[in-house]
């Protein structure tokens, strides 16, 4: 067994019958061998170790590590000022600065290496990666090069707008589970496996059904991009747009520009695939309407909010507070580098709150932890410090003199810097502190 003391354990967003939001002078008791959260108490002989204590005079809080629900690791390489904001000319900037790396399988290792690093250096222990197929990495092997590895729902990314290519994109991801299904055993613990049907743009109606019912025999969390862009509405209504009219062309798939059966919006249309239910999160949907909204509502999808890469491309803001108020649950993601500044959730809460300004804190904490959990499907294992939950939490610094209460703590926390970490811990194990261990 292993104890940390802080002056402030911060468990969840909301306290429970059983446990506290806010523990002041608190105690984490960790097993250490399972990697599991034994017991939280208060710990009423650290005032006085804290005063007879040679170390530096400052003020610990322990939080739940926070949950990246959305990110592409293999495109941990940033944007500059020629990148465009314009969806079609971006994706098509995106293949020529691949073009331009000349990736092999080591050069996207060392990306995911790099993005690896920031998440667990910012307090992330948890993330939802997209992976193509031909790009699946092995947990194990980043774990060899480095101790700075969170724990991944990787969502294997499935594409494929020409309806015909729907058997054969099925057949290619059931051998793909065969073919990695010790690997899947081996490392459950700190990897499970999504699938996400790519867009409503890039996967056919064939083609989103296969992956139905793939998904729902195997228990699979999906998540897909929607709603991100007003050109996806366009498409799908067959008035054409940008992603019809200047990136289908590209990839020879004009003839697929205008849909069979126009609907009114991307998500009505994902609704009559009968895609949608509590399995489901919709990465972006800033781009809805009420309508659609209560078509998530009704079917309980969730929705993975990524606040600076909509804002990257100049899109709608998501109505956060509306989508709150309804009862759906929301999480946060950053997506990835090159639509973004940074990989740190800490830089992606802070702008939340400065464009949600109605939304109370806690509520932001919330998706940052426990709402990321649910995206993940993951709830219960990780996004809170409750007893038989994994013990994947981040030690942050603050000034002796700062004092928090069950009030000002969630303000506080959106506060913080990633230079306010003291350590990182993930199932039991410190794999980052300040003095650098766990470093590559």
């Amino acid at each position: 067994m292993k104890k940390y003391s802080a002056d402030y354990i911060l468990t969840s967003a909301y306290s429970s019958l059983s446990l506290p939001a806010f523990i002041l002078n608190g105690e984490l008791t960790v097993d250490e061998r399972t990697g599991n959260i034994l017991s939280l108490e208060r710990n009423r002989n650290s005032i006085e170790k804290k005063k007879n204590s040679t170390a530096p005079r400052f003020k610990t809080i322990i939080i739940p590590g926070f949950i990246n629900a959305h990110t592409h690791t293999d495109l941990t390489f940033k944007p500059d000022n020629e990148t465009p904001r314009i969806f079609s000319k971006w994706v098509l900037s995106l293949r020529e600065k691949r073009k331009s790396l000349s990736l092999d399988s080591k050069g996207i290792i060392n990306l995911r290496l790099k993005a690896f690093k920031e998440f667990i250096e910012s307090g992330t222990t948890s993330i939802g990666d997209i992976i193509e197929p031909a790009s699946f990495y092995d947990l194990r092997d980043i774990a060899r090069r480095t101790k700075l590895v969170p724990r991944v729902k990787g969502f294997i990314e499935l594409k494929g707008l020409d309806p015909s290519y729907a058997v054969q994109r099925t057949l290619e991801f059931k051998n793909f589970l065969k073919n990695n299904e010790a690997l899947f055993k081996e490392t459950k613990k700190y990897f499970s496996l999504g699938i996400s049907p790519h867009s409503i743009y890039s996967v056919s109606e064939n083609l989103f059904k296969e992956i139905k019912e793939i998904s729902g025999k195997l228990r699979l969390k999906t998540a897909v991009h929607v709603s991100e862009h007003a050109s996806e509405t366009a498409f799908i209504s067959g008035k054409g747009g940008d992603i019809a009219e200047n990136l289908l062309p590209v990839f020879t798939l004009s003839k697929f520009s205008t849909p069979s059966v126009p609907f009114s919006s991307p998500i009505s249309y994902l609704y009559y695939l009968k895609i949608l239910d509590k399995s489901v999160s919709l990465i972006h949907a800033n781009e809805i309407s009420r309508k659609d909204l209560d078509i998530i509502k009704e079917t309980g999808a969730d929705i993975i909010h990524c606040p600076r890469s909509n804002a990257f491309f100049n899109s709608k803001k998501l109505p956060l507070k509306k989508i709150l108020e309804k009862g759906i649950s929301v999480s946060l993601g950053t997506d990835s580098l090159f639509s973004n500044k940074s990989l740190n959730l800490l830089d992606e809460l802070r702008y939340a709150k400065k464009i949600h300004p109605g939304v109370k804190s806690k509520d932001l904490f919330y998706m940052a932890t426990e709402g990321g959990a649910r995206a993940l499907s993951i709830g219960g294992v990780t996004g809170t410090l409750k007893p038989g939950s994994y013990a994947d939490f981040t030690v942050f610094k603050i000034d002796e003199n700062r004092i928090l209460n069950g009030d000002n703590i969630y303000d506080a926390v959106i506060s913080f810097k990633k230079t306010d970490i003291i350590s990182v811990v993930v199932g039991g194990n410190i794999v980052y502190n300040v003095n650098g261990a766990g470093g590559r």
